[in-house]
């Protein structure tokens, strides 16, 4: 087929197909769709909260799905759990970990007693902790994984950010003695070409140098797995890290 032939294909619906004569014997059994008039001002009205109708389905009440696109039903919450029996599991970044982190608190919540879960907050570190199960995820928050001007988890919206490539110990010191390790730093190093560098013996944030973007994250990087190979144990701790995610509004 040509590529116009496909494009062509792809526009149409199964229905015009199977069902040419649709719109007239209305074939799915429902009833019409009433659509509001072309002099309705979609801009102008009022908010309605609606706890109904999302989500627009649950996976076990489709019979459509296969197993490869069953991501829920993947995931048994009581197996994860007994697995993470007495351990800690870390997602130390940005706010896409932190995303990743409050994904999976949700998803294993439920099958814990009320009463015995809770979430904490303490400076860089929130922690959620399982008592039934004496384990704990948590989220550290550290948008570089180096030190920045921008390690405060609620303030940190400046817009001068500036790291110290050669300085993770302040972060680092958190990270010991966890079993899962879930790492990443992306987003926030997608702003311009070139970002603030301190320099290595300033007294204070604004003794900084412009360092291509690229140079300072290799930089980065390389504190950070010198930092895994002197503290980490890999017969104790399993360590990951994620690379390009999705966005928030993605």
């Amino acid at each position: 087929m040509y590529g116009e032939d496909a494009r062509t294909i792809a526009e149409l619906s199964i229905d015009d197909y199977l069902y040419p004569d649709a719109d007239i014997y209305n074939v799915s059994g429902l009833p019409p769709i009433e659509l509001p008039p072309p002099t309705c001002d979609l801009a102008h009205g009022r908010w309605v909260f609606d706890n109904e109708s999302l989500p627009l389905y649950r996976e076990k009440e489709c019979n459509f799905l296969t197993k490869q696109l069953t991501c829920l039903a993947k995931f048994d919450a009581r197996r994860f759990m007994e697995r993470m029996r007495g351990k800690r599991l870390m997602f130390v970044g940005d706010s896409l970990n932190r995303n990743q982190f409050y994904s999976l608190v949700c998803m294993v919540q439920s099958i814990l007693s009320k009463g015995r879960k809770k979430v904490v907050k303490r400076g860089s570190n929130t922690i959620f902790h399982a008592k039934e199960y004496r384990a704990t995820l948590e989220f550290y928050w550290a948008p570089f994984l180096v030190e920045s001007n921008s390690d405060d988890p609620n303030i940190h919206s400046i817009e001068h950010r500036i790291i110290r490539p050669e300085r993770i110990e302040g972060h680092a010191q958190y990270w010991r003695g966890v079993d899962y390790l879930i790492f990443d730093t992306y987003i926030w190093w997608m702003n311009t070409a070139d970002i603030k560098v301190r320099r290595p013996d300033s007294r204070s944030w604004s003794e900084h140098d412009e360092v291509p973007r690229i140079e300072a994250y290799g930089r980065v990087l390389k504190t950070w797995s010198d930092w895994l190979n002197e503290n980490v144990d890999p017969a104790r701790t399993s360590v990951f890290f994620m690379t390009i995610s999705p966005i928030h509004i993605r």
